[in-house]
Formats: C-alpha cells, sequence, structure tokens
C-alpha cells in the first residue's frame, strides 16, 4: 500500500465587519488566508495565532463555531476544535506532490496592526461574484470554489459579533 506524505497545517480566516483578510500567495498565484505548517510541539491552535502575527502583524482570539464545549479535565487539554479540516493537494516543486491536512478556524483581531499592503480586505459582495467564475490567469483576483464556499459559510456564522 502507497502512503502519500502528508503535512498538517492550521489556517485561520479573519472576518472583520463583513469582509476577509486574504493575501494573494505568490508561489499559486491564489488568494489566501494567512496560515502554515504546524511546528514541532505546538498545537493547531498555537500555529494559527503565530502564523497569523508573523504574517499579517495581528494578535487574534479563535471562535468557537461548533457545539463543542471545552472541558477542563485533570490531565488532558480540550481546545477548540477547527471549523472544518480540509485534504487538500500541493504539488510542490522541492517538496513535490503531497496533501496538507488543515485546520480551519474562524478568527476575530484582538489587536496588533496590518504589517504590510499585500493584504486585502475582501467584502461579501467581492467574495459572493467569484461564485462559479473559470480562472482566468490575467485575473486580478481568484478564489478557489473551496474558499468562496467557506467565506460566505462563515461570513453568516459571524454576523453580528466579530
Amino acid at each position: 500500500m502507497d502512503f502519500m506524505n502528508r503535512h498538517f497545517t492550521a489556517t485561520g480566516l479573519i472576518i472583520k465587519n463583513d469582509s476577509v483578510l486574504l493575501h494573494l500567495h505568490p508561489k499559486i498565484h491564489l488568494w489566501l488566508p494567512p496560515g502554515g505548517h504546524v511546528e514541532l510541539n505546538e498545537d493547531p491552535i498555537e500555529t494559527v495565532k503565530r502564523e497569523i502575527l508573523e504574517e499579517t502583524g495581528y494578535k487574534i482570539q479563535i471562535i468557537n463555531t461548533s457545539n463543542t464545549h471545552i472541558r477542563k479535565f485533570k490531565n488532558v487539554i480540550s481546545i477548540i476544535p477547527p471549523h472544518t479540516i480540509f485534504i487538500e493537494p500541493i504539488n510542490d516543486i522541492k517538496e513535490g506532490f503531497h496533501e496538507h491536512i488543515d485546520m480551519i478556524y474562524l478568527c476575530k483581531i484582538v489587536g496588533g496592526e496590518l504589517k504590510d499592503d499585500s493584504w486585502r480586505w475582501f467584502n461579501k459582495k467581492e467574495i459572493l461574484n467569484h461564485i462559479n467564475e473559470s480562472y482566468n490567469q490575467s485575473s486580478d483576483i481568484y478564489l478557489t470554489d473551496e474558499l468562496i464556499n467557506l467565506c460566505i459559510e462563515l461570513f453568516n456564522i459571524s454576523e453580528g459579533g466579530t
């Protein structure tokens, strides 16, 4: 049996005033939220917080989008579960084909300032306008269908709070 090389990653969708923060990924030319690989001895929430701070300058809080209650046990730590988990195919020139097991969280800003102008806030209307658009190399904006659908879902969850 062949096993796929897989990496654990964590991603944070930051939603504020009906907008989501994305940047144009230099390798794959897609607009994506902040996130990255889970490092050794790091849980996915620590990863999301670290990656967002490093990439954007923002300090964030994870929003629990599940009905799961965070419990306190004597010897076990319970953390907020991701909103969803994607298994994403990655074709990297250096590492070859592999998959990311991507734990995706809804986040809100609690401090910091945006580091640079490589990040852009996309409002709900802009996201909705990209449903079923075909990929166009010359297009200023390209979002995957998965990201569009996830943003719409999280806009609906976050209305009135973040």
